[in-house]
């Protein structure tokens, strides 16, 4: 019996760096698809899914679902980009410069992920003091952003697995910070937007963090920034607030505490 064959050419092609292209010769992405996308069946999704949305070009990237709430208001504690003003981006997308802005050189000392939240925690290394504004925006070139500690679980899970694995023995920026508001010009918030676990066995119930007492003060209003103190003293590693424009810190610790400069920067990636 003879077999007719029939052969449906389409514009496809797969290139040795694995882009894959659909109706296109010259794909940009692993799979570039010139055209409409159809997709017959989708299993339903969990509450806490992130959305898939497209940019101006195409491309499709995830989001988080506050980020559609009006306002950019939150009322789940979760992240919000449109307070940290920009859309953070995956580990992979990360280019590390060879200087922080301000000048001081960079050397990434390592990454790990957290497995509880899934994220991606990048300890650095820079050869001068770095104040909080400029460690902002080397967070945000990297695609990441300043640390934020919102529980006690991952604030022990930071403290060992890179403060301490990574010897981060120096005074270190995190993303709590003094924002003016209407009617209220010394609010601290996390810049993402998250809120703080709330541990209501204690009395008064209170939220998981690591300021000494009495902190934060804004103390003569000219301070506002937060960083994890130093190695040394009686300050046992604990969050205290000064004046953003700092590049070394001198919490008041018995005896004081050592590593003062702002050497070392923890970014945080949410994939």
């Amino acid at each position: 019996m003879k077999k007719n064959y029939i052969f449906i050419p389409l514009a496809f092609s797969i290139f040795t760096t694995a882009q894959v292209g659909i109706n296109t010769n010259n794909p940009t992405q692993a799979l570039d698809i010139n055209g409409e996308l159809r997709v017959r069946t989708l299993p339903s999704g969990d509450v806490i899914d992130e959305v898939l949305v497209s940019d101006s070009d195409g491309n499709v990237r995830k989001v988080p679902r506050n980020s559609f709430e009006t306002g950019g208001t939150i009322t789940d504690g979760s992240f919000n980009s449109t307070i940290l003003g920009y859309e953070p981006q995956p580990i992979a997308n990360k280019v590390v410069p060879a200087t922080a802005p301000g000048g001081a050189t960079v050397t990434e000392l390592g990454c790990k992920q957290y497995p509880t939240n899934g994220h991606y925690y990048c300890a650095y290394q820079l050869s001068a003091g770095v104040n909080w504004f400029n460690s902002f925006e080397f967070a945000k070139s990297l695609g990441g952003y300043l640390v934020t500690l919102t529980n006690a679980d991952e604030t022990d899970w930071v403290y060992s697995e890179m403060l301490t694995d990574y010897s981060l023995n120096s005074n270190i920026w995190i993303g709590y910070n003094k924002i003016a508001e209407p009617g209220n010009a010394n609010r601290f918030r996390w810049i993402t937007g998250e809120e703080y676990k709330i541990n209501w066995a204690t009395n008064p119930s209170r939220a998981e963090n690591r300021f000494l007492s009495g902190e934060p003060n804004n103390q003569g209003g000219n301070e506002g920034s937060t960083h994890i103190i130093g190695v040394g003293g009686t300050c046992n590693r604990g969050w205290n607030d000064i004046a953003g424009a700092s590049i070394t810190a001198n919490p008041s610790c018995t005896p004081a505490a050592a590593n003062r400069p702002f050497i070392r920067l923890i970014v945080e990636f949410n994939n």
